[in-house]
């Protein structure tokens, strides 16, 4: 009861602290803004791999690159790429999450499975996702820095043209975990680093 009485008349602590957030939230809002603009790119199909690349030079850990289509050409770009050979002999772990060639979601299923065998050849882990059916697109590295859009990773290769396709690259740990969490599923994502 006190406490209250002393909020209602303006001298508690809890009323000197709301009184102290309100007067800093558009300042916070305001930085929160500027940080998302300096931590944030939006890439079109070409420009993506480029980043792409940079973000693997610099990989710790892990990259998980989610793309449910497979392009043969892209693919072998990616495995011959200097950024990812490197990466992997760092020990970064390069995990691939993509569909079952075995699935009518998938319209080539030979060279879908030849796509997975490079990969794996060259050390990349592949998961396959049957259920649900697999659309999302992202990249993840390092569980800092996340790609989320319309791109297929492995799937577009903009020689003749570039499509109206595009991913924006956050760093953030705090969105990276809220995707894991509420758009992959924390389980899931445990099995395809695990399993």
């Amino acid at each position: 009861m006190v406490v209250l009485e002393r909020f209602k008349e303006g001298k508690g602590p809890l009323r000197k602290a709301l009184e102290e957030r309100m007067r800093k939230g558009p300042l916070l809002k305001k930085l929160r803004e500027q940080f998302f603009k300096a931590v944030t790119r939006v890439y079109d199909a070409d420009t993506f791999y480029n980043s792409l690349r940079n973000d693997l030079k610099e990989a710790k850990n892990l990259a998980v690159i989610i793309s449910p289509f497979l392009y043969m050409d892209k693919v072998q770009k990616f495995v011959s790429t200097k950024e990812v050979k490197d990466a992997l002999r760092r020990g970064v772990s390069i995990i691939v999450v993509t569909r079952p060639p075995e699935t009518d979601q998938v319209s080539n299923v030979y060279w879908h499975r030849k796509c997975i065998e490079l990969l794996e050849d060259n050390h990349i882990k592949v998961v396959t996702v049957k259920e649900p059916r697999l659309h999302f697109k992202a990249v993840i590295i390092d569980n800092e820095i996340i790609y989320l859009g319309s791109i297929n990773p492995l799937s577009v290769l903009t020689v003749r043209e570039i499509p109206a396709d595009y991913m924006i690259r956050f760093e953030s740990e705090a969105l990276v975990d809220e995707i894991i969490e509420n758009a992959i599923g924390r389980k899931t994502y445990e099995q395809w680093l695990s399993g």
